[in-house]
């Protein structure tokens, strides 16, 4: 057991020492980090066998997520390894062999101006109800962003803040706000219960980390919480803003469409849909497709109209709307990310290429 122990902490260490994103291990396979966006085999380590990573995973599992792992064949928990780094891990099954990734989480939640954010992304702390939607693929610094838009209501209004999350990455500490952090299946049974309570009690801020299975029963109950006294901040994988709202709408069964669209249309205040870019010289920096929804906005909501979105976003610069392609150019203009980075995290290749000539 002592050798899966060193190996494990050697692993943990280099993967901090690197400052790498991710820690990839699986049977028949050397370790790989993911770092400044790119993976990196780590060529010194021997290749890692079942039984060493059954040792590893059984290492900080307990016996419940030990069940759960093998009922699910699947599980993602948060766990304080090596002394005192924090990790996301995901543990699955790939051809019936066990494979992991372990994400590093930082401790403290940035500042909203570190994060290389829209400028008017700040305004959208003020409010006092409505939906704010952070969206993107997976890696892309959507809790970063969520956690330093939680932090500036925490350090600067006297808020109740609520979490909903399935699991629990940034922990705050209560400043001028209350800040009461839900973990699911933990603290509440499921995010349906969860929200069921949320509407029984005086919330100002309600977030929501990322819903994947439950998303048909649980928009409702988003939008209705929205609607009324509590500001939402929804997570949402979704690589568009257009897609963000085709997924929402797409919950619904067809005979409340129609409603449906008028709801979010009059709820949904803002978008930020982000990728995550190789910085020259190393690093990752932040491009992102930013919405705020104005009436033309709404209207194209309201109206079904959603092909005319990526016009609207395209020309509504004065209002603080980016595209994504326009956000990547302007990393490319300032020296900061390579014209093939920027296409490769395009979403819309050849209107990049059109614009970057």
């Amino acid at each position: 057991m002592e050798v899966y122990n060193i190996l494990f902490n050697r692993l943990l260490s280099e993967t901090a020492k690197q400052k790498a994103i991710d820690l990839h291990l699986s049977v028949g396979s050397i370790p790989v980090l993911r770092k400044d966006g790119r993976l990196t085999p780590l060529e010194n380590e021997k290749i890692i066998e079942q039984e060493t990573l059954s040792q590893i995973v059984n290492s900080f599992l307990d016996e419940n997520e030990q069940k759960i792992l093998a009922d699910n064949r699947e599980i993602t928990v948060i766990k304080v390894l090596g002394g005192h780094f924090r990790f996301k891990i995901n543990i699955y099954y790939q051809k019936n062999l066990l494979a992991t990734s372990f994400r590093l989480i930082s401790e403290v939640a940035h500042d909203l101006q570190s994060l290389n954010l829209p400028p008017d992304l700040e305004n959208f702390t003020n409010l006092s109800n409505g939906l704010f939607i952070v969206a993107g693929i997976y890696g892309s610094g959507k809790t970063a962003t969520i956690a330093a838009f939680l932090e500036k209501i925490n350090r600067t209004q006297k808020k109740r803040i609520l979490t909903l999350e399935s699991s629990i990455e940034t922990v705050f500490i209560n400043k001028k706000s209350i800040i009461e952090q839900r973990q699911l299946q933990k603290d509440v049974p499921n995010l349906l219960e969860g929200l069921k309570y949320c509407q029984h009690q005086d919330i100002d801020v309600l977030m929501i980390s990322d819903i994947t299975d439950e998303f048909t029963a649980v928009m409702p109950f988003i939008l209705e919480i929205a609607s009324g006294s509590s500001f939402v901040i929804l997570e949402v994988n979704a690589d568009s803003a257009t897609r963000v709202i085709e997924k929402i709408l797409e919950s619904f069964p067809p005979n409340k469409t129609e409603s449906t669209r008028i709801l979010l249309a009059d709820v949904l205040k803002g978008v930020i849909v982000q990728r995550l870019v190789p910085k020259n010289g190393g690093g990752q920096l932040l491009a992102y497709e930013f919405v705020v929804v104005n009436s033309a906005v709404a209207s194209t909501i309201r109206e079904n109209r959603l092909q005319q979105l990526a016009t609207i976003i395209q020309t509504s610069g004065t209002e603080g709307m980016v595209s994504m392609n326009t956000s990547l150019i302007n990393l490319v203009q300032s020296g900061q990310v390579s014209v093939e980075d920027a296409l490769a995290a395009s979403p819309h290749k050849e209107d990049f290429k059109i614009m970057a000539k």
